[in-house]
């Protein structure tokens, strides 16, 4: 029987337009590339893939365009075909640079999701860059939200263009940062390329993680045992704060399931939807946070008030 291969782990790259992600990358690539795994990079944006692409060409990486406006929404499909591409020896890593306007709740979704990315994909860890001298003034309500998303699941901070803001706006984004995410590291690039390469699993050949690394990951996933919809409600409000968005299927009969999502609002009810259970049906639940152990989630399922709703055998 030929072994499973290596699981990808992969890399995201958010921000606006303009916030140095391409650069990151640009200057991660010659450490990445003497590593035991071959970097692929996959780029995201709708006017600028190739020419993006042509700027990384010849730093060790292989590098695949999506031109899509959102690799997520507009392209799921050509993002997993990529991804189920990419050759599994050597043991390879992904960086994903996502479109500016990317929802990153909604590209961890679809990597953790996707059933055929399953048993492919190993772990996911977000690198967030921002322009210091533009964070916290953008005007539209959904740049802000974005804003605002993409520092919330992000495994750390890169910030850029500090020395164009003053020092009370630099000390304004430190404490926003604080606030949205106050397990995040904040760093220059020397200081992530360095975090990088010594503290994940992104270089070692047997993905090897540690206790004390499972704070960099902001996505975990597991299926779930079957519950009535009354024990599924409440469960979802159990959920730790650290949970920003939970989402899955249940089995909550013998003839159905239940779609699900619950964001970290305290003003919103998780949103249920139930239907007749489809063919090749597999319960699964994704949660996105910053901080999450799939150990503590687990025992959520465990809880008294958890149990009362148990469903009869």
């Amino acid at each position: 029987m030929n072994p499973s291969p290596a699981p990808l782990p992969v890399l995201i790259t958010a921000g606006f337009l303009g916030s140095g992600k391409t650069t990151l990358i640009r200057e991660l690539l010659p450490q990445l590339a003497t590593g035991s795994r071959k970097p692929f990079v996959l780029l995201n944006d709708y006017l600028n893939a190739e020419i993006d692409a042509s700027s990384l060409r010849g730093l060790g990486a292989e590098i695949l365009t999506l031109p899509a406006s959102c690799v997520c929404c507009d392209d799921s499909a050509g993002l997993i075909d990529a991804i189920l591409k990419i050759p599994t020896d050597p043991p390879a890593l992904l960086m994903i640079e996502a479109n500016g306007t990317t929802d990153p709740y909604r590209l961890i979704e679809v990597l953790t999701l996707t059933r055929s990315l399953r048993q492919r994909l190993g772990p996911i860890h977000q690198v967030t860059v921002l322009n210091e001298s533009r964070f916290g003034k953008r005007l539209l309500p959904g740049d802000k939200r974005l804003e605002q998303a993409q520092v919330r699941t992000a495994s750390a901070i890169l910030t850029n263009r500090s020395e164009r803001a003053s020092p009370a706006q630099r000390q304004r984004v430190r404490e926003a940062l604080m606030e949205l995410n106050p397990r995040a590291p904040v760093l220059h690039l020397e200081a992530f390329a360095n975090l990088l390469v010594e503290e994940t699993p992104l270089l070692s050949p047997d993905l090897t993680d540690p206790p004390e690394h499972v704070h960099h990951h902001v996505a975990v996933r597991f299926p779930l045992p079957r519950m009535t919809i009354e024990r599924l409600r409440t469960w979802l409000l159990m959920l730790p704060r650290d949970v920003q968005r939970s989402k899955g299927v249940v089995q909550i009969s013998q003839e159905e399931i239940c779609y699900f999502q619950r964001t970290d609002d305290p003003f919103e009810s998780p949103n249920l939807h139930t239907s007749l259970i489809p063919d090749g049906f597999e319960s699964t639940a994704v949660f996105i946070g910053h901080g999450l152990q799939e150990s503590s989630l687990r025992a959520t399922l465990e809880s008294p008030a958890f149990k009362i709703f148990s469903l009869s055998p």
